[in-house]
Formats: C-alpha cells, structure tokens, sequence
C-alpha cells in the first residue's frame, strides 16, 4: 500500500509563488497606466468645464476671470468637478483665440506624477494642447 501524501511540497509552493509573480509584474503597470489615463480624462474634463465657465463669466462681467477666480472669491467655478492631481490656471491676457488659455499641470509630488503627459490646455477656440504631444494627451 501506499501512503498519501497531503500537502503541498515546497516546489510545487515555489511555482505558484513564481506564476503569481509573473502575472503580477504584468498586472500591476498595466493598471497603473490605466489609473493615469482616468485621472487624465478628469483633469480634461475639468477643463471643459472651465472653458464654460469662462464664456458665462465673461457673458456676466464683460471680461474673462483669471487664476485667482478659479480657487477663491465669489465667481468660483462651483459646479466644476476639478482633479486634486493637477494644478488648474488661466491666462487671460491674450486676443482671438488666445482670448484665455485653461492650463492643467500634474502636481509634481501627487499620484499622477508618473504619467507622461505633463500638462493639458484649452484655449478660448477649443483648440486642445498636451504635452508631450496633442494625440497621445487628448
């Protein structure tokens, strides 16, 4: 007769400990990027919302707000949904289609730092910018 063995043995630990290695070092960036591309399409989204936000502040008061309105006073974008990973600015001190420039920037020590595109704008015409380049960031 022979004895039934229960358990496992430590080989057959050792590759289960490898293939779930592997998966994971497969899993983890690929999840990561997408973590980035989402937090990306809030801070665009953001943007959008911004660009509104302007065309009404400016129907309302005859000129285009300026950083400190984005974050304080009265004229706040409330109803904007802004990310926390990125830094939200507007240079309004330009003409025609550079009226106003809406300017996301990935806050440096947040968790978006790792994501290749740096910053995302918006200008008065729509026309969207990113960088490194336009096609990879919108």
């Amino acid at each position: 007769m022979y004895a039934f063995q229960k358990g496992m043995t430590l080989i057959e630990i050792l590759i289960a400990v490898v293939i779930v290695g592997i998966i994971s070092a497969i899993a983890i960036p690929a999840y990561t990027s997408q973590i980035e591309k989402s937090r990306r399409v809030e801070a665009q989204t953001g943007l959008i919302e911004l660009h509104l936000w302007a065309e009404q502040y400016y129907t309302e008061n005859k000129n285009y707000p300026n950083s400190a309105d984005l974050s304080t006073g009265l004229t706040t974008c409330s109803s904007c949904t802004l990310s926390d990973e990125y830094t939200f600015s507007i240079n309004n001190s330009g003409t025609g289609t550079q009226r106003f420039v809406l300017k996301a920037a990935v806050n440096t020590t947040g968790l978006q730092k790792g994501d290749p595109c740096k910053s995302l704008s918006i200008d008065a015409s729509g026309a969207k910018k990113g960088s490194p380049s336009s096609a990879e960031c919108w």
